[in-house]
């Protein structure tokens, strides 16, 4: 899926996103998958979830002369298609409020592009770029991995071929991000709120860890394979079972059978990203040779003045940390400052004698 679901909160925001336009229109089962582990995740919103199908459909339906019987038909069928996820079912509650709301919007709709098409166009297109500001979408075309750094602190290396969504707020409740294809994830331990990865077949939850995680549309596997602390995984075979992950350990989906299989990544296969099996561990390490291991796995630039630096040492685990905190605490035991410019990480420092 190309559009997201973003942050869904109210009828009018499932209506202006294309995904569930999408879903909605033609109920592929891909999309089918992707909205059951929404769903798994947010459970709280299954009622407006369905508000707004109705809504869509009574819309959509004045377009092409739909019945409020037909759309109500369609409607509980396309809830139908989650039962997988809803427990227990049950009818479509509340159906002729919906409609009625719905209808209503219908008519709002028609007469404001009747009398005021231009008004309302300007209007649309400002609040969609206003929506769209508080969102930022980074795809990696370099070739290598590219990190992104994240409002939180967080961190993704994002492999070649990948692009990831996520709001550049600090102010909302749970850190989402959006992930085609594949990413190693570093995240700032923050309890009160989650950190949750959503890809077309699997949502990873997590509080402060760090994981890799690979869903590409043209590959029939899937997988979240986890470096330090656990994760929670829900798949779209199973989004009511979150399987709990710890280190080394790994969640593989076979996108063409529904298989799901947990096992130890020591049995994993060796197109492993190498960052997950990097070891960040240093004893008295000169800082050259830091930054020059910091350099080959994250490939970003590290610029400073070698000869002052030689002398540096460091020691300490960072293992557990994001990129940007890693060189925070190498600086800070070195007396030295740094600053991110063009991609590129820039120190500062007066060296050690």
């Amino acid at each position: 899926m190309d559009n997201h679901s973003e942050t869904l909160s109210s009828v009018e925001d499932f209506l202006k996103n294309e995904a569930f336009r999408r879903w909605v229109t033609e109920r592929q089962p891909a999309d089918r998958a992707y909205w059951q582990a929404w769903l798994a995740v947010n459970s709280d919103k299954k009622e407006i979830y369905e508000q707004a199908i109705a809504t869509f459909l009574v819309v959509e339906g004045n377009k092409i002369e739909l019945t409020d019987h037909t759309a109500k038909q369609k409607a509980e069928q396309i809830v139908d298609q989650m039962v997988d996820f809803s427990a227990p079912v049950r009818p479509l509650l509340g159906w002729a409020k919906w409609m009625a709301a719905a209808a209503i919007i219908s008519v709002l709709v028609w007469w404001r592009m009747d009398t005021d098409q231009v008004g309302s166009q300007a209007r649309v297109t400002r609040a969609t770029e206003r929506k769209e500001t508080s969102w930022k979408q980074v795809k990696n075309t370099t070739g290598i991995p590219l990190v992104v750094l994240l409002p939180d602190s967080s961190s993704v290396l994002l492999s070649s071929g990948s692009q990831l969504r996520f709001n550049k707020q600090t102010n909302q409740a749970q850190r989402e991000v959006y992930l085609d294809g594949e990413g190693f994830f570093e995240v700032t331990k923050k309890p009160d709120k989650p950190f949750i990865v959503y890809t077309p077949t699997l949502t990873t939850k997590v509080l402060g860890t760090s994981f890799q995680v690979r869903s590409f549309d043209n590959e029939t596997s899937a997988y979240v394979r986890v470096k330090t602390g656990k994760v929670s995984v829900l798949s779209a075979v199973s989004p009511k079972k979150p399987i709990l992950l710890r280190v080394n350990e790994q969640l593989r989906l076979d996108t063409k059978t529904d298989k799901v299989l947990k096992q130890s990544r020591s049995v994993a296969d060796e197109q492993s990203s190498s960052i997950i099996s990097e070891q960040f561990v240093f004893n008295y390490t000169p800082i050259p040779v830091i930054f020059g291991q910091l350099e080959d796995s994250y490939h970003m630039p590290i610029i400073y003045d070698q000869q002052s630096l030689k002398k540096c040492t460091f020691t300490g685990q960072l293992n557990d940390v994001p990129f940007l905190e890693k060189i925070r605490l190498i600086c800070l035991a070195i007396d030295s400052t740094f600053e991110v410019v063009d991609n590129q990480l820039i120190i500062h420092s007066h060296g050690c004698s």
